[in-house]
């Protein structure tokens, strides 16, 4: 069936700008929306990016040394008689290649085939958005893909990650989002310090040793003693699994009691249990995170 409507010309503007070159990108969770008034609020992104709440936490930008639209060419369906029409219109991809550095890159291989919204930045200080029909605004769905081994010959490519996106259609609505009171470097500045951490000792008796680690620099990370500073961001075990009690050993070595509350009575994790958990530190005013981990799976014992 045709798709052919009634179609009206309209005005030129007077701005003959071409598009920019893509200088960044962000990720946000899925199904998240925003309104003309929150996308271009400095705020709102704040709270988006490094919220002390992981409910509430949904995006993050991410740096790029360079853009590369891969997206197929259109298809053009040919008649015997030489008449060309057009067929079926290319599904949108790209690969960025991230400014980043291995541990990040690590972390970031466990979001590998899993779907997002994607918020490309240009240079000048926009970015696109796609409107729903219900007036919002999201991002352009899309699945990540990354890749291990060995490294390129170009060192510019070392950290590449690729977006595969769903539906040429968003692409039809797009919103051009210019702020004027921040930039993409804004976002980038909220982002928290990244962290590692690894289990240096097995959990035994509700117990057990890990130490943590600023990304990049390899400096301990100190002052992560409040039980708050460790949540369990998932678990197998039930009841409910929480950091009882924290003690740091020194050198950003801390041992973590983690227990589940069984009927208000605490009970060590069995050895079929495992939780999944990060670490992060938080600014007193307001509740942003300033440090936060990738995550590591704990298995009880």
């Amino acid at each position: 069936m045709s798709n052919c409507k009634k179609a009206y010309f309209s005005g030129w503007g007077t701005c003959k700008n071409l598009l920019k070159k893509c200088s960044g990108v962000t990720l946000q969770t899925k199904g998240q929306t925003w309104t003309d008034a929150t996308i271009i609020a400095a705020s709102s992104w704040h709270t988006a990016i490094a919220d002390d709440d992981s409910s509430v936490r949904s995006a993050l930008p991410f740096n790029i040394l360079n853009f590369e639209n891969t997206t197929d060419d259109m298809e053009i369906l040919t008649s015997s008689l030489g008449h060309k029409f057009k067929g079926s219109d290319p599904v949108p991809s790209a690969v960025v290649y991230l400014k980043c550095g291995m541990d990040d890159y690590q972390w970031l291989l466990d979001h590998d085939g899993q779907e997002y919204e994607m918020f490309p930045h240009f240079q000048g200080n926009s970015f696109w958005a796609s409107r729903k029909a219900d007036g919002t605004l999201k991002g352009f769905r899309c699945s990540i893909a990354l890749v291990s081994g060995l490294p390129p010959e170009d060192k510019l490519m070392s950290f590449r990650m690729f977006l595969f996106f769903d539906e040429p259609e968003e692409f039809k609505n797009v919103v051009v989002v210019s702020p004027d009171n921040w930039r993409f470097s804004d976002l980038i500045n909220y982002v928290p310090v990244g962290l590692k951490f690894r289990v240096t000792t097995a959990y035994s008796s509700g117990n057990v040793t890990v130490l943590c680690e600023k990304v990049g620099s390899g400096d301990p990370m100190t002052g992560l003693s409040n039980t708050a500073d460790w949540e369990i961001m998932s678990s197998n075990a039930t009841p409910t699994v929480v950091v009882t009690a924290v003690s740091e050993v020194g050198l950003g070595y801390y041992t973590l009691t983690i227990k589940k509350d069984n009927d208000g009575t605490p009970a060590n994790l069995t050895a079929t249990d495992y939780v999944i958990i990060q670490a992060h530190d938080v600014d007193s005013t307001p509740t942003y995170l300033t440090y936060l981990s990738g995550s590591v799976q704990i298995y009880g014992g």
